[in-house]
């Protein structure tokens, strides 16, 4: 009986360890996930919100500029994390612990309100039908 309680006691824990050492995922974390994901949906259905000449281009521009903004925000957002959880590790100064966290908030912040803007471009962009039908096709309307 006992090496039954010890094999599931291991069973329990070994994925949490092994979970603790696989590499930190941004999105998997969790980290500044999308209030609104609009833009792919925008981007992908182009013909159905039948976007003109002008509107396309807009698409053409956002997508060029915008993950690539995104991805160096999100990634230096997990370097501050990173930077804590060592600071942590080794004990370093309450103080400077708590400036990353300032920074750690500050940088989720950012990555949120990047993405609000985000909707924002989109609902300058379209018209308001073409709004309406972009957040109908991701979902986020009836």
């Amino acid at each position: 009986m006992k090496h039954v309680l010890v094999a599931a006691a291991l069973a329990l824990a070994l994925p949490m360890a092994s979970a603790a050492q696989a590499p930190f995922n941004a999105q998997e974390a969790g980290l500044s996930q999308p209030v609104v994901v609009l833009t792919p949906t925008v981007a992908q259905n182009a013909d159905a919100l039948q976007l003109n000449d002008e509107q396309r281009a807009a698409v053409k521009a956002w997508m060029e500029t915008g993950p690539v903004n995104r991805v160096a925000r999100e990634q230096a957002a997990v370097a501050l994390r990173e930077q804590l959880r060592q600071q942590i590790i080794a004990g370093a100064p309450v103080e400077e612990r708590q400036e990353l966290a300032r920074q750690i908030g500050d940088a989720e912040a950012d990555l949120v309100m990047m993405r609000s803007a985000c909707v924002d471009h989109w609902r300058e962009v379209l018209t308001e039908e073409q709004f309406a039908e972009a957040l109908r096709l991701a979902k986020l309307a009836e």
